[in-house]
This record gives C-alpha cells, sequence and structure tokens, in this order.
C-alpha cells in the first residue's frame, strides 16, 4: 500500500508553523505585549491544527487503500500552509515590514474575503 502523499509538504507546513510562532512572539515583544493566555491560546490552534493534518493524512491513506487516487490530503495541506503564510505575512506587514505593496494589497484583499 502507499499514501500517495508528499512529505516534503509536512515538512514545509512544520517550517511554516514554526516561522509564524516566532514572528508573532517577536510582534509581541516590540510592543511588550507578551501574554501567557495568548501564548496558550496560539499554542493550542496550533495542537488543533496538527490534529486535524494527522486527521488528513489518515484519511489520505484510507483513500489511497481503497484505491482512490485524488490528492486531498496534499490539497489540504496546501491550505494550512497557505493559512500560516499569510498569518507571518500579516505579522511582518503589522510590523511595518519590507513587504511590496503587491503583498500588502493581497493582505488587505484576503482580509476583506475571510472577514
Amino acid at each position: 500500500m502507499t499514501i500517495n502523499f508528499y512529505w516534503e509538504l509536512l515538512f514545509v507546513w512544520c517550517l511554516l508553523m514554526t516561522l509564524d510562532i516566532a514572528s508573532g512572539y517577536v510582534k509581541a515583544c516590540k510592543y511588550g505585549t507578551i501574554a501567557s493566555g495568548v501564548m496558550r491560546s496560539g499554542i493550542y490552534r496550533k495542537v488543533l491544527d496538527t490534529l486535524a493534518v494527522l486527521a488528513i493524512l489518515l484519511m489520505q491513506s484510507v483513500a489511497s487503500y481503497i484505491g482512490i487516487t485524488a490528492p486531498v490530503g496534499p490539497i489540504l495541506v496546501g491550505a494550512f500552509c497557505f493559512k500560516e503564510l499569510t498569518s507571518i505575512l500579516e505579522n511582518a506587514a503589522g510590523e511595518n515590514g519590507a513587504l511590496p505593496e503587491a503583498v500588502k494589497r493581497w493582505l488587505v484583499q484576503i482580509k476583506k474575503v475571510l472577514g
């Protein structure tokens, strides 16, 4: 049985998640707003994301086992990567980071879409 999953994508997601945590911490340090409750809440969200990704991996392996070869797992984990990247860019933009104007406009549009 092959799972047909791109493990590199998981590695990229873990790196992005780590960078998101670090960028959020740097942002909190800059403003002196480090709060254990906020950090705990963020860690809980990351744990829930990890559980969701594990569930996606299990779903992908079951689908592969029964003969469904659609790349649902990589697509969904890619969405988690996109979420982490957006959060990192928001942290940088909120700190007047050196983001290109096109990226800043893109973040504004994402916020409008997501509410």
